[in-house]
């Protein structure tokens, strides 16, 4: 519930929340273009890369998303030679998918696109708001990722929150 006085506030940052979300979409459907994979395979291509390899089920965990269902994306991957598959060294029946070179290359491409997004929106803030800017987009980042409706507490610095 929303506490008195603070409606316009709310309201102005759930519009920038839903914004900043047309955004990125627009702008992820853009770069994976450019990189020549899907959005799906772009996400799953950034969290394989940053994890060194992950098992389908820690994709599907870090993505959100159904295992079943990314078993396509990944299956795009591995067609495409951006991503391989081997045996998991902690347990021989799950699989661990791993980038290849290729996978590398798509993934530094994506990265470098992004990198430029957001040196773009700091050079476009004056730079005594840059370190202030960065701070508030973790620190909402966190509190999305560990907080559900009535969890998070006010002060709280991302209630359940895990660090990255």
């Amino acid at each position: 519930m929303v506490e008195a006085g603070m409606e316009a506030r709310v309201e102005r940052f759930r519009a920038g929340l839903r914004e900043i979300e047309r955004a990125v979409r627009a702008r992820t459907r853009s770069e994976a273009l450019c990189c020549g994979v899907t959005v799906a395979q772009c996400h799953a291509i950034a969290e394989i890369g940053d994890a060194g390899g992950l098992t389908l089920k820690e994709l599907a965990a870090r993505l959100g998303l159904d295992a079943s269902t990314l078993s396509r994306t990944v299956e795009g991957l591995v067609r495409e030679g951006l991503a391989a598959r081997t045996p998991a060294p902690r347990d021989r029946r799950a699989v661990l998918i791993a980038l290849t070179g290729k996978g590398r290359a798509a993934l530094d491409r994506i990265q470098a696109a992004w990198s430029d997004l957001c040196a773009e929106m700091l050079h476009g803030l004056p730079a005594e708001k840059h370190e202030t800017l960065v701070e508030s987009v973790s620190l909402a980042a966190r509190m999305l990722a560990g907080c559900c409706p009535g969890e998070c507490g006010a002060g709280s610095a991302g209630g359940r929150g895990r660090e990255e």
